[in-house]
């Protein structure tokens, strides 16, 4: 498993793991990314993003559209498992895209 060419160089394919337990009447959901949202958006910007949504599955569309336009350059991917708080933290207005932001992204500028 893992990047063969590189175990030479420390890479490997041993996940680092840890375990939480889950606090029901406080944890809302959990959500696995991939790094084309993580590295196009900060945990907070995805955790707002998906207090946004009605559902996990409109809230893991929500966090890929958001990082592709933030532009991300690489594959986007979320799963959001929900938990006993789901909708609890809702946030009912949508956020923002952050123009600045946008147009520091924007080839046309």
């Amino acid at each position: 498993l893992g990047d063969l060419d590189l175990k030479p160089y420390g890479v490997s394919a041993q996940p680092d793991t840890r375990s939480l337990e889950v606090k029901h009447g406080r944890d809302s959901f959990l959500i696995l990314t991939t790094d084309g949202v993580n590295f196009s958006m900060s945990d907070q910007e995805i955790c707002d993003a998906v207090n946004t949504c009605h559902d996990p599955f409109e809230g893991a569309g929500f966090v890929t559209d958001q990082a592709l336009q933030f532009g991300s350059e690489d594959n986007t991917t979320a799963v959001i498992v929900p938990f006993g708080a789901w909708g609890k933290y809702q946030n009912q207005r949508k956020i923002a895209l952050n123009f600045g932001r946008s147009l520091l992204r924007s080839n046309r500028y």
